[in-house]
Order: C-alpha cells, then sequence, then structure tokens
C-alpha cells in the first residue's frame, strides 16, 4: 500500500501534537444577563423577569476555542480569566 505523504501535512504525523488535538470548551458567565439567568425588561420592581435566551436560563454559556491557538489550559486560562471551567473536549 503506498501513501502520498506529500499531501498530508507534517504536524499531522507527529505524535505529541496528534495527542493534543482536542480542542476546548470554555464556560463563563453569560454576558448577556450576567449570569442571573433571567432579566427584567424595566427597572420597575413589578416588572416581569424573562428567562434569558443565550443562555436559557442557567446563567452560563460555553464555546469552543481551538486547541492550536494555545500551549497548554494555562496560557487558555491566562487569556480568558473569566473562565469558570475549561475542559478538553475530542
Amino acid at each position: 500500500m503506498h501513501y502520498n505523504l506529500g499531501v498530508v501535512p507534517s504536524w499531522q504525523w507527529d505524535i505529541e501534537k496528534k495527542e493534543k488535538k482536542g480542542d476546548y470548551r470554555v464556560t463563563i458567565t453569560c454576558p448577556n444577563c450576567d449570569g442571573a439567568g433571567s432579566y427584567a425588561m424595566t427597572a420597575d420592581p413589578y416588572s416581569v423577569e424573562h428567562e434569558c435566551c443565550a443562555c436559557a436560563g442557567i446563567g452560563r454559556t460555553s464555546f469552543v476555542e481551538l486547541s492550536e491557538l494555545y500551549e497548554d489550559t494555562a496560557a487558555l486560562l491566562e487569556e480568558r480569566p473569566d473562565a469558570l471551567k475549561i475542559e478538553r473536549i475530542a
């Protein structure tokens, strides 16, 4: 069997980098509701609170960061000090 190694980037053959290939899921406090999970339309104490649509009322939201952009988890945490949780995903 013959493989054309010129087509495949060389970093894919590095075993150490292949093990680090998973991305990060970063969880932060929802910026839309400031972590409350709901918000009021007016400042009136009798106003009805609405569930935050960005975080579905849980007060946290998450996004994926590419692992290639960071040396390790500490480097990601240094750039995102507001992170509540950082986990590696496959």
